[in-house]
């Protein structure tokens, strides 16, 4: 009886002792929040470009496009960029078959498309036109991000997977954006049926609610309640920079193919 009493007392020392190791590491890990404030100074409008999976480091993506829409972002005032998960591909081994495909299609390291990420947000940090950063399922492959400190020294909103910001103009004009990668609410019938269900169930008080993950776009206006009265809300699903992607074509619906887009809203300070 006491050699099981002293097992069961073993346990519950070695159950305390990583209990405390958990919060010690806990402690010492990036603080992640899901809600975050920013706030602008403008006397003009702004423009929010979304972009998502862009796929870096993939044969099948058009880094044309890529230059392209960062150049548009660097060369114009009030023009800003959120990220909306996958910027890399970063596929790494071991994974499942089916994503060997993904895995031979790169044609850079995921090493070098995580350097490639960081020195990209140095660069739109500096010039503090990268207002929001979600991370995707893509980045979260490797388990490597050296670019989370790089969004954390620029002040870079960042969410793990979702995101609720909260931007401020001049301090006055409030604007709430939902910014979630993956959904869990999909269908082949209305792309942005998941920006729909994310507003009803999590973000009702939402000005404008972007999903992506599916590479397929839209961008809707929905009227919904709020302060007891409707008001229309902007539903956007984001495309993908990865136009010519065999491995969807292959694997999903060789009818459907990827799109790019990057939807844009323009917010207004007064």
């Amino acid at each position: 009886m006491n050699d099981k009493l002293n097992k069961v007392f073993e346990i519950l020392d070695y159950a305390e002792f990583l209990t405390e190791t958990e919060r010690e590491l806990f402690d010492c890990q990036p603080e992640f929040e899901h809600y975050k404030t920013l706030s602008i100074e403008t006397e003009k409008p702004i423009c929010l470009i979304f972009s998502s999976d862009i796929h870096f480091g993939s044969i099948h993506t058009n880094v044309g496009e890529t230059k392209n829409v960062l150049n548009t972002i660097l060369e114009n005032d009030n023009v800003f960029l959120a990220v909306n998960g996958d910027f890399i591909d970063n596929f790494e081994t071991p994974v499942p078959k089916l994503l060997l495909a993904g895995i031979n299609s790169q044609i850079l390291s995921p090493a070098k498309q995580r350097e490639f990420y960081k020195n990209f947000i140095e660069l739109l940090g500096e010039n503090k036109k990268l207002l929001a950063v979600v991370i995707g399922n893509h980045e979260e492959f490797s388990g490597q991000n050296p670019y989370i400190q790089t969004l954390f020294q620029y002040q870079v909103p960042l969410g793990i997977n979702r995101l609720l910001l909260n931007l401020k103009l001049n301090n006055k004009v409030e604007y709430k954006i939902a910014m979630v990668h993956k959904s869990r609410f999909n269908s082949i019938l209305n792309p942005v049926h998941s920006s729909h269900r994310e507003l009803t169930l999590y973000y009702p008080t939402a000005d404008v609610v972007c999903t992506s993950h599916t590479h397929f776009p839209a961008i809707y206006t929905f009227p919904y309640p709020k302060d007891d009265e409707l008001f229309d809300r902007i539903l956007i699903k984001t495309g993908t920079f990865k136009d010519k992607d065999a491995y969807t074509f292959k694997y999903f619906n060789p009818y459907r193919i990827s799109h790019m887009s990057t939807p844009a809203v323009v917010l207004y300070p007064a």
